[in-house]
């Protein structure tokens, strides 16, 4: 009986040494990058480091903003053109240029309550480069001078973030590397090659201070010394984006016409001279009928409930009217007339741009050379040189074998404010366009 067990055993595991000799076999075909372009039958070491230096600053912006308030818009509008020249005034007197000063969306708001002494506020964001602490401060006691300029904030800048970006990612490639080459030494083993690196280096936001943070990311993955890496390919992945602020050029104003009947043939009639009457007022503002286009109507039952039950109140009719306009105060001219319809919501006024598709090609062009200078930093950091590309995405995600340039979208600065807040009636005047680039390259 013991015999047959020991015959039974060495047939068992003389099977398990066959099979794993086949797979060790196996294990010598050619390695197969990944999506990531890790080496997935590669015996390898992974580490993550992070290094941040300050630098001093060499640039220095200024945020402020002017606020008015007034009951005629007309004299509102002049008013902030009186402001934005004092402004543009005292930054000449500094020897600023206009190129250095950055205005943001003009908004004009109504506030939206039932009190009779209605008052209209027009806000406005501004930015001013100087190139020093004391340029800054002194631009700052000049503008506070001026009535309802409010002061926000001094944020530290670095001119040369190019070059200072080089410096701190090649230093964090060195210490990626030492790591990397501690934890092999730590089980008795050496780093080989370069498998896999995905990095990025970006800059302290909104600094108060007199200095600037550089701070670096970075993943790194090399094979195991002597272990058999096959054709395995080094890769390198970084991501990049791009936004660009720009002018609206065309407005679309969007209001619901809302009506309640029990009868459905005097809703219809109802909804037809409310609809009518509205396109008319449009009219006197000159705007051409082709620019006004009215939605189908949505029809359905309205229910009260109460006590547990409910009560039919009647059928309610919702029916939508979108205006463009190629000015804002045109478009602002119509939301201050259509405003106070009982029966119509004014859902907000959108900033287009006509060519918004040329805008978009533009950033994403900006978005793939920056990814791609980017690249080249962590390159330069390994003392390696940019191979062919190998993916490039739009920044969400990674496609294995597809290429696309990018993904723009624009935001308009009202999203927040209009119908969703208590402002309804804010109308902004520019457009951001975004672009982000995900590039997977060779390192070689």
């Amino acid at each position: 009986m013991g015999n047959k067990v020991s015959i039974a055993a060495f047939i068992i595991l003389a099977f398990v040494c066959a099979m794993l000799v086949f797979n060790r076999g196996d294990s010598k075909k050619g390695i197969e990058p990944t999506a990531s372009g890790n080496a997935e039958k590669t015996p390898s070491i992974h580490v993550s480091v992070s290094e941040e230096k300050n630098f001093v600053a060499n640039e220095y912006r200024l945020v402020f903003n002017v606020e008015l308030y007034g009951k005629n818009k007309e004299k509102l509008f002049k008013d902030m053109d009186v402001r934005r020249s004092q402004i543009f005034e005292y930054a000449k007197s500094m020897g600023i240029s206009e190129e250095n000063v950055e205005q943001n969306s003009l908004q004009v708001e109504k506030p939206w309550n039932y009190l009779k002494t209605q008052k209209f506020v027009a806000r406005q964001n501004f930015k001013i480069s100087v190139s020093s602490k004391e340029a800054a401060d002194s631009l700052s006691e000049l503008l506070s001078v001026i009535p309802d300029v409010e002061i926000l904030q001094t944020n530290a800048l670095l001119k040369d973030e190019d070059s200072l970006q080089a410096a701190i990612v090649k230093k964090a490639c060195e210490k990626a590397l030492l790591q990397a080459d501690r934890y092999a030494e730590g089980v008795g083993e050496k780093t080989g090659k370069v498998l896999f690196v995905r990095g990025d280096v970006e800059s302290s936001k909104f600094n108060m201070a007199d200095s600037v943070s550089l701070g670096v990311d970075m993943d790194l993955s090399m094979s195991i010394a002597n272990s058999d890496d096959g054709d395995a390919k080094s890769f390198l992945a970084v991501e990049a984006t791009v936004e660009r602020r720009y002018p609206a050029d065309e407005f679309l104003g969007s209001f619901s016409l809302e009506c309640v009947e029990k009868d459905k043939q005097a809703l219809y009639r109802k909804m037809d001279e409310k609809s009518q009457s509205v396109i008319a007022q449009i009219k006197t503002l000159g705007i051409p009928e082709s620019n006004i286009s009215v939605q189908r109507m949505s029809l359905k039952k309205k229910w009260e409930y109460e006590d547990g039950g409910r009560r039919f109140m009647g059928y309610e009719a919702i029916q939508e009217i979108h205006v463009k306009t190629d000015s804002k105060e045109l478009a602002t001219a119509l939301i201050d007339l259509l405003a106070p319809n009982a029966d119509l919501q004014c859902n907000g006024t959108f900033p287009l741009l006509k060519k918004r598709q040329l805008l978009e090609a533009q950033v994403i062009l900006k978005s793939g050379e920056k990814a791609l200078a980017k690249a080249k930093l962590f390159a330069d950091g390994l003392d390696m040189k940019l191979g062919k590309t190998q993916q490039v995405s739009d920044g969400s995600s990674m496609y294995e074998g597809i290429t696309v340039l990018g993904d723009a979208r624009a935001k308009s600065y009202d999203t927040m404010l209009l119908g969703r807040g208590s402002s309804r009636n804010v109308i902004a005047d520019s457009v951001e366009v975004k672009a982000s680039t995900n590039l997977v390259v060779e390192l070689n």
